[in-house]
């Protein structure tokens, strides 16, 4: 018995055994039902079924009728030397003259009931009641490991589900932190933080695959007059709106972030340098087109700067910075790039 793993496989094994090894006539195992409260034959082997591994005709007894119904509910081994006695037989496939039930039971718990009937009167006696009490303990035993077996892997699977959906929410938490600790609240894209990082990722691209890499840096013109005139709520509204024409007009593959205050970086990769100009001069026109607050209108100026493979990033930076300058020097609300100098 030590070998079969299931419940099912164990009734037929034993089954097979009394007939086959212990020569008996005939072997029935029946298993209660806990949710009819009916006994269900699981498992038969002689005269009741010639078939291997299959019932042909399986019979359910209610607990208290019949020899076996009647062991189910004493819990208590029965011998019937004579059936043609016994008023509360229940016949099966054919007629049998004797019959050997008993219980199979673990401690207190009862999984069902051992059968065997003969074609004789006198077909058993205390000797084979005996072995079949012996058989019925060490399958009760099995039976109690099986089930102990399934109830410890019910609850393995449930706590590897439980850890599933536990580690899936704490993906799912972390990457939502991630995401906040990479966007700026006021404007809702990337920030500072966000924005060093790609720039690295990005540079680092470039320099490996000789890829075309471009920065756009731009600030709201006098935007301190806009908070000094009409508040700092006024001027938070204006911020937002200029991240939001950022986002809108911008590629995917670009990220745009508020570079600090007022000021913002577009990292534009497989982007030259007119190209580059080309979207500055259109952000710079939606921005100057946009009425933000009542009567609010600003604008904004652009310093564009394109990769070198024989610069840092900071290199690059400085360049766009130099650029942006210069469009405010120029007067503002322009785009301004170092491209042709």
């Amino acid at each position: 018995m030590v070998s079969v793993i299931n419940a099912k496989d164990l009734a037929w094994f034993v089954t097979r055994e009394i007939v086959g090894s212990l020569g008996y006539e005939d072997c029935v195992i029946y298993f209660l039902d806990d949710r009819t409260g009916c006994l269900e034959q699981v498992a038969a082997t002689g005269i009741k079924n010639p078939v291997e591994k299959q019932i042909l005709n399986p019979l359910t007894i209610e607990v208290g009728a019949g020899v076996t119904g009647q062991v189910a509910l004493t819990k208590q081994s029965i011998l019937i030397s004579d059936l043609s006695i016994f008023d509360n037989y229940v016949l099966d496939v054919e007629p049998c003259l004797s019959e050997l039930c008993v219980p199979i039971m673990f401690g207190d718990r009862i999984y069902g009931v051992l059968d065997s009937e003969s074609k004789v009167i006198d077909g058993y006696d205390d000797e084979d009641r005996k072995i079949f009490e012996t058989v019925s303990k060490l399958m009760a035993s099995k039976l109690a490991l099986i089930e102990q077996s399934d109830l410890v892997n019910k609850y393995t699977a449930e706590l590897e589900e439980r850890v599933e959906e536990r580690t899936l929410e704490l993906r799912i938490a972390n990457e939502k932190l991630e995401n906040l600790a990479s966007i700026d609240p006021l404007t809702e894209i990337a920030n500072r933080r966000r924005l060093d990082e790609v720039l690295e990722n990005e540079f680092q691209r470039a320099r490996r695959y000789g890829g075309e890499l471009s920065l756009i840096l731009f600030d709201i013109d006098h935007f301190k007059v806009v908070n000094d005139t009409r508040g700092h709520q006024v001027g938070d509204e204006v911020i937002a709106g200029v991240g939001k024409i950022a986002k809108v007009l911008s590629r995917m593959s670009d990220t745009p972030g508020r570079w600090g205050g007022e000021e913002f970086l577009i990292i534009a990769p497989q982007t030259s340098d007119t190209g580059a100009v080309v979207f500055a001069e259109k952000l710079c026109l939606a921005i100057e087109s946009l009425e933000f607050s009542i009567d609010v209108r600003v604008s904004a100026s652009f310093g564009v700067a394109s990769f070198r493979s024989d610069e840092s990033v900071q290199q690059v930076l400085k360049r766009a910075d130099v650029s942006l300058y210069r469009a405010k020097e120029l007067g503002r609300n322009r785009v301004e790039t170092d491209a042709t100098s």
